[in-house]
């Protein structure tokens, strides 16, 4: 995300000036959404910050929806052994 969001968000000058496809595809990343919506807010009165809000909006609604499917992954069986009290732990020698 830092690496390609932030060079294509467009927030050194504005989306308008990078080349081709390269302004689009900036506004749909994190970094270029939220330029475009603290420029909205600064400068025109919050006017034209739905497309920005949306944007950011999907990115958290998807990556809670990660993590949420990622908690309901078991955990693996060799590297998790129970404990006496029936806790897990960690075993020896896993990474």
């Amino acid at each position: 995300m830092m690496l390609i969001g932030n060079p294509l968000s467009g927030a050194a000058t504005a989306p308008e000036m990078l080349p081709g496809w390269s302004g689009v595809v900036g506004r749909l990343l994190p970094p270029g959404a939220g330029g475009q919506l603290l420029r909205s807010t600064a400068f025109f009165d919050g006017r034209g910050a739905s497309h920005s809000v949306v944007v950011l909006v999907a990115w958290l609604t998807t990556g809670v929806v990660l993590c949420l499917a990622g908690r309901l992954r078991p955990p693996r069986a060799a590297t998790l052994a129970a404990s006496p009290r029936g806790k897990r732990v960690r075993a020896a020698g896993a990474s």
